[in-house]
């Protein structure tokens, strides 16, 4: 009898299981490139490891040829984690108006997948920076005693362990979510991650060190979201290349952002690195600078090939094919370019540090500022990028939703548009001129700086109404799901949005930008560092456009107050601000001292005197832009009132007044009731 022979059983791979081998092995091989680059990049600049002389501390050459290895690796743990969550919340056509689709949901497992990794590289990057600074090696670093007791204490450490912890909170978020909001909050937990090493940048030192911070974060976060959006694109393309279409013009104008900003901050950050143009040719570090710059050109020029050319026409397996390949070249030279952008973080930049004549102005970061005038508060100028920038973008979106509308034939107000530009002027002015500069060494000039932010724009962005305009020129979603416009009517009507825009929660926000800033230590340790000044102007900036967007503003609320609750929370505010004044004049202590004490210029001889003065300034200043708020709530009701007076009458001339007919009939029943009784 004739044994009967099989075949050898073959398992058929499902597409979904093999785009997704795919995509893994286009992000592993993305990571060697960068590493790779890394490693290139730091031994072309001369910073590459060499025996510390003399018997100094030394981390060895393990510590020092694999610490650019771990930070390129973790920054492309971040590019796939964001690329993963941009694709779930964000990219993805097929997600609905609230819960991610499947293709989403296995993007999440990928992100929560990649976001562990990204923790657990982050932690052996802390050990490696912590041996690094310290000159010891990776057993010591790693003993509990030694990392227990040093790890906090130095800030490029803590940094990366704080971007532990969030990569961590994001994994198990993202495994266990499958909504578009929970998808929102762990992108944005990511994105901080990926700002928070940036912040502790080497420049910081090197004078402008406002510009140097913000411009290093600027470009971290632009280069993490270009390249992780990429890959996301990607992995639209071959699932279904009929809604490739849509994917590709939300990435589209993502990308384009990414590029503004990642030209922009690389220019200013070469500006900060290097002493001179010169140096981008003569030294390591400019030389890392130009090869960055050639990289970005090539890749700008074909990301607009891809947009222009490629996409239109992408319904075929043959232009799938095409864009896979440029699309593979586009994130190698983007592996490059982050390669080399881990080099120049451990290449030492050649601008030489500023000396300053004392260690006050050394704190400040520049010269102790001549006795203030009204020409040097109002026309004088202190550099801020984040405002400035923040401002003019602002200015222009709106200009573009107004020409949208007009484009259209839709009428918008001119005096709309005028108090946007004019409540964004203010900000300026108040982050970018002397004012700013006085601001830094006096309590009385920063409390005129605090009303300004507070209590004066708020009142002219809110009347501006930009929600309103952006639901009238944002256009809703092709596929039905969650668009620019989705996202903004589902945030107005969230849970969190109705938190925020509680009286209570309003006046705890103001009361705490008060009495818990400057009534505290707190104070003195935000004004310390550029991070806790940026901190502390954002909050006084936002408590005041809560305040002003429910007693005056013009846009929807999630829970409008009436007029009359309107008129009682800012009379609160007023009463809260009276009273934190008071305290401040009646104060015998220099506010903010753990600050203001060690940066004392010699013009100001009385600081106690000065605090004094700064509430005098609370409750004279403030007090004003309080009282023009009510004033707008009271017009705002009469005309509420006149309004609803025109209805009415409109509604009567139509249908006739059935209340007061209502009431007739009642009064001639009772008349006719009286008549019955009497007879």
């Amino acid at each position: 009898m004739a044994t009967q022979t099989h075949p050898p059983t073959q398992t058929a791979t499902a597409p979904g299981v093999q785009r997704s081998g795919i995509l893994v092995r286009v992000v592993v091989a993305f990571g060697l490139v960068a590493v790779l680059s890394a490693l290139i990049g730091v031994v072309l600049s001369g910073a590459s490891y060499e025996p510390a002389p003399g018997g100094l501390p030394d981390a060895g050459p393990i510590v020092g040829w694999l610490l650019p290895v771990v930070g390129a690796l973790t920054f492309v743990c971040a590019m796939a984690t964001v690329g993963w969550l941009l694709l779930a919340g964000f990219l993805d056509p097929a997600a609905g108006k609230t819960t991610v689709s499947k293709r989403g949901r296995t993007a999440l497992l990928r992100a929560s997948a990649a976001a562990g990794i990204w923790c657990i590289i982050s932690l052996v990057a802390a050990v490696f920076k912590l041996a690094s600074i310290l000159g010891i090696d990776l057993g010591t670093a790693v003993g509990p005693s030694t990392f227990i007791t040093y790890a906090w204490d130095i800030i490029d450490v803590r940094t990366l362990l704080i971007c532990a912890l969030l990569a961590a909170i994001i994994s198990v978020g993202a495994a266990i979510s499958v909504s578009l909001n929970g998808t929102t909050v762990w992108f944005g937990l990511a994105v901080a991650a990926v700002a928070i090493p940036a912040m502790a940048g080497h420049a910081a030192g090197l004078g402008d060190h406002g510009l140097a911070l913000v411009n290093g974060v600027a470009h971290a976060v632009a280069a993490t979201v270009w390249v992780g959006g990429l890959i996301a694109l990607g992995a639209t393309v071959w699932p279904k290349a009929e809604t490739v279409g849509i994917a590709a013009r939300r990435f589209g104008l993502l990308a384009m952002a990414c590029v503004i900003v990642l030209v922009a901050s690389g220019i200013a950050n070469a500006y900060v690195r290097l002493g001179s143009p010169a140096d981008l040719v003569t030294s390591g570090y400019g030389r890392l600078v130009l090869a960055k710059s050639a990289l970005l050109i090539a890749l700008v020029a074909i990301a607009a090939w891809i947009r222009k050319r490629l996409l239109p026409q992408l319904t075929g397996e043959q232009p799938r094919r095409t864009f896979a390949k440029v699309a593979g070249l586009e994130l190698a030279l983007m592996g490059i370019a982050s390669g080399l952008g881990v080099a120049l973080s451990v290449t030492a930049p050649t601008r030489v540090a500023v000396e300053f004549p004392t260690q006050a102005e050394a704190l400040l970061g520049f010269v102790f500022p001549a006795a203030p005038s009204a020409s040097s508060l109002i026309l004088g100028w202190d550099f801020d990028a984040l405002f400035l920038v923040l401002g003019i973008v602002a200015c222009v979106y709106y200009s573009i939703g107004v020409a949208r509308l007009r484009a259209r034939g839709d009428h918008w107000p001119i005096s709309r548009t005028i108090c946007w530009f004019i409540g964004w002027g203010i900000v300026i002015w108040a982050t970018n001129a002397g004012l700013a500069t006085y601001a830094e060494v006096s309590v009385g000039i920063h409390m005129i700086q605090h009303m300004t932010l507070t209590m004066m724009a708020p009142i002219f962005l809110v009347l501006a109404g930009p929600v309103t305009l952006a639901l009238r020129a944002l256009k809703p979603s092709p596929t039905g799901g969650r668009g620019p416009r989705e996202l903004l009517m589902t945030g107005l009507h969230s849970t969190l949005a109705r938190f925020f825009t509680n009286p209570i929660t309003i006046l705890v926000i103001y009361v705490l930008g008060l009495y818990g800033l400057y009534l505290t230590n707190v104070f003195g340790s935000l004004m310390s560092s550029h991070i806790g000044h940026i901190v502390m102007t954002t909050h006084f900036l936002v408590a005041g456009i809560l305040l002003a967007y429910v007693a005056i503003g013009i846009d929807p609320k999630p829970a409008p107050l009436p007029f009359w609750g309107r008129m009682m929370l800012v009379l609160a505010a007023i009463i809260l601000h009276t009273f934190f004044a008071v305290v401040m004049m009646s104060s015998t202590t220099l506010i903010g001292a753990t600050w203001y004490s060690q940066v004392r210029p010699p013009w100001l001889t009385d600081p106690v005197r000065d605090s004094m003065l700064g509430g005098q300034i609370a409750w004279g200043v403030g007090e004003i832009p309080t009282l023009i708020m009510m004033i707008i709530i009271a017009v705002q009701w009469a005309r509420s009132d006149e309004r609803e007076s025109k209805r009415r009458d409109r509604f009567t001339n139509d249908h006739g007044d059935h209340e007061l007919d209502d009431y007739n009939a009642y009064l001639n029943k009772l008349n006719e009731l009286n008549q019955q009784a009497k007879k």
